[in-house]
């Protein structure tokens, strides 16, 4: 493979994985944090719990990741398109390759995408109800930040020549 095809592959595949097993993960442990009993407990009957078997407790996970995927790829892909990828050229051109130049960018790309979905879900409406969901503030700015770091790691960008 030349070291142009392999420049583009790297770049797509960064552009294409890092969002989703950003928010795959994310909802993951989300998930833990916020439903403990929907991943620990199974019911049985109205009001009935017991204790999730492993093979449950795991179907529960890979229920959350799906949600993560979902997001994923409605709203990752979308942002690193048109904002990531933005973001990677400017970074370039001025040599700004540092993980931490880019995982600060990702929080704040995640932040905003995070907000655009609150407003256009409505959730702006009843202010309490954003409030009350507690953890899941900080679900985009992580997944922004996790999406961009991952990126980084695929795309090495501090390694690319610059002319």
């Amino acid at each position: 493979m030349t070291d142009g095809r392999r420049k583009w592959v790297t770049l797509i595949s960064a552009a294409l994985v890092a969002p989703i097993f950003a928010a795959t993960l994310t909802a993951t442990i989300l998930a833990f944090v916020m439903f403990p009993e929907l991943i620990f407990q199974t019911e049985i009957t109205s009001g009935v719990y017991r204790q999730a078997t492993l093979r449950e407790m795991a179907t529960s996970l890979v229920g959350f990741s799906f949600v993560g995927l979902f997001l994923g790829i409605m709203l990752g892909w979308p942002a690193m398109l048109i904002g990531g990828l933005s973001l990677h050229t400017f970074f370039l051109r001025r040599r700004m390759t540092s993980v931490m130049t880019y995982g600060l960018a990702g929080l704040v790309a995640g932040t905003w995408v995070m907000l655009a979905y609150f407003m256009v879900t409505g959730g702006w409406r009843t202010p309490m109800t954003v409030l009350q969901m507690g953890p899941a503030l900080v679900s985009g700015p992580i997944t922004g930040l996790l999406s961009a770091s991952i990126f980084w790691l695929i795309r090495r960008p501090d390694r690319i020549l610059h002319p």
